[in-house]
């Protein structure tokens, strides 16, 4: 194996036995919670009113070109 062993240190990280699973479970659930909230948040927020037309007597002076003052 001649020289593996002097990189053992950098592939001992990459070992499933080794790394810690309960931090990296909390920031899942942190970032998932956080997303469910913006995504409640968007859903049960003001709604956005639909623009009514206007009347085509509203919209002649503009479509005609003449300024009615």
């Amino acid at each position: 194996m001649g020289g593996i062993d002097k990189h053992a240190a950098f592939y001992r990280a990459y070992l499933p036995a080794e790394r810690s699973l309960i931090p990296m479970t909390i920031a899942l659930a942190t970032i998932v919670a956080l997303w469910f909230l913006v995504y409640l948040v968007g859903a049960v927020g003001p709604q956005p009113q639909a623009q009514t037309i206007l009347s085509g007597a509203h919209l002649a002076p503009i479509a005609s070109g003449f300024d009615n003052r």
